[in-house]
């Protein structure tokens, strides 16, 4: 008589291991989190429509659907992009991927624009400010030390044809007179 009891005991345990399965399922809470590309940061730079280093200034949450907070940082570097002195970014809150900065904090941020053309941002924005800088800013002052370097090179052969001219040499110490 066991014998016959045999399958239905195995289809027991198997349509009860399922229930409990599906149980722990249902009652598991949110395990969704913030999932970011893997890419290497100059690809990242490249596919990002603007670049800074800012620091994080003032925060707003916002009243609006689906709910965004409004994180108003002054830009420090600009490394992609023209942008103005002090920028608005947008990020969702209540995911996994808000945009987590301290008031102060100096952190790189690759954004990128909206519909409407407002700038957006989430936890996958945030990069080294460092490395951002290393990555994709351009040199400072190049211009200027350009500029700098033809006026050198000016008074320099200015200085050289007045004294041809002249017909005058420098006294120096050892110098045939």
């Amino acid at each position: 008589m066991a014998a016959a009891f045999g399958p239905f005991c195995v289809a027991a345990r198997s349509l009860l291991a399922a229930v409990a399965t599906l149980a722990v399922l249902a009652l598991a809470g949110d395990a969704a989190a913030c999932v970011c590309a893997n890419e290497p940061l100059d690809e990242r730079l490249d596919a990002a429509d603007a670049a800074i280093v800012a620091r994080l200034v003032e925060v707003k949450e916002g009243l609006s659907f689906p709910p965004r907070r409004v994180l108003t940082f002054d830009v420090e570097q600009r490394v992609k992009g023209d942008l103005p002195g002090r920028i608005d970014v947008l990020s969702p809150t209540g995911t996994d991927c808000d945009l987590e900065v301290r008031e102060e904090q100096v952190v790189g941020l690759l954004l990128t624009r909206d519909a409407s053309g407002a700038w957006q941002g989430t936890a996958c924005s945030v990069v080294d400010p460092g490395r951002l800088v290393a990555e994709g800013g351009e040199p400072r002052g190049g211009e200027i030390k350009v500029v700098v370097g033809i006026v050198v090179l000016g008074l320099v052969l200015a200085l050289a044809f007045f004294r041809l001219r002249r017909g005058s040499r420098p006294q120096l110490p050892g110098a045939p007179g």
